[in-house]
């Protein structure tokens, strides 16, 4: 499993940095993507749904958000 770290930026960057570490990733591999931007979430959820990859959990927490994505 692979961690994304996407604090400090605001969209569009979050979804661009998760799709570069997805077009790395082997199929079935997981990502997990946390960030203090919650808009971010909403975008990065929808971005993976549209490009086929499954997310395993999407959650805002104290600080912003997790997602856990499968490619």
């Amino acid at each position: 499993m692979m961690e994304l770290d996407v604090s400090g930026t605001v969209c569009p960057i979050p979804v661009l940095k998760t799709k570069k570490a997805l077009d790395s990733m082997g199929d079935g591999e997981e990502l997990t993507v946390i960030g203090d931007y919650k808009p971010a979430l909403e975008n990065i959820t929808r971005f993976v749904e549209e490009h086929g990859h499954t997310v395993v959990s999407a959650e805002e927490t104290e600080s912003g958000f997790k997602i856990v994505i499968k490619k």
